[in-house]
């Protein structure tokens, strides 16, 4: 079966000590490697404010775990967390869908605007450059407001 990349997402309980934390990020770690996932990177981003309160809690510590695992393994690891009393929200969202449309909306936008120079270099013998690119700054801005409207959506899933 091949193997997908993913990013679980945790918010842990803000008023844990160090130990606590510890012994709990420990806990998830060792459900993901139980169901066979290959962890690659741990990035702790420590205590942050919450969007709203959960459990009348107004901050949660929060760490991002990426590993790859075969298909099922995510929805494992999601049944496990939600049974952890100090784990508050998590979210799993695969890597490689995100990074596929993210790097083909990229790649529109550099099309784009190798077009737009080419505009410009040609409206140089037949207009005057400056309205030549305040049009191309124009249509740069546009593709990069699509690119972020894709990107959004990406994120979104």
């Amino acid at each position: 079966m091949e193997l997908n990349k993913y990013e679980l997402g945790v918010v842990v309980r803000a008023d844990l000590d160090q130990e606590a934390f510890t012994a709990e990020m420990d806990r998830v770690k060792a459900t993901v490697e139980r169901f066979g996932g290959n962890i690659e990177k741990i990035d702790e981003w420590g205590r942050r404010k919450l969007a709203y309160p959960i459990q009348k809690l107004s901050e949660g510590m929060y760490t991002f775990i990426t590993y790859t695992a075969e298909g099922n393994t995510a929805a494992e690891i999601e049944n496990r967390l939600r049974i952890m009393e100090n784990v508050l929200r998590f979210m799993t969202i695969r890597k490689d869908e995100a990074d596929v449309v993210k790097a083909a909306a990229a790649e529109e936008v550099v099309v784009e605007e190798a077009a737009v120079v080419e505009e410009v270099v040609a409206a140089e013998e037949t207009e005057p450059v400056e309205e030549a690119i305040v049009e191309a700054a124009e249509e740069v801005a546009e593709q990069e407001a699509v690119a972020e409207a894709v990107e959004a959506t990406v994120d979104a899933e």
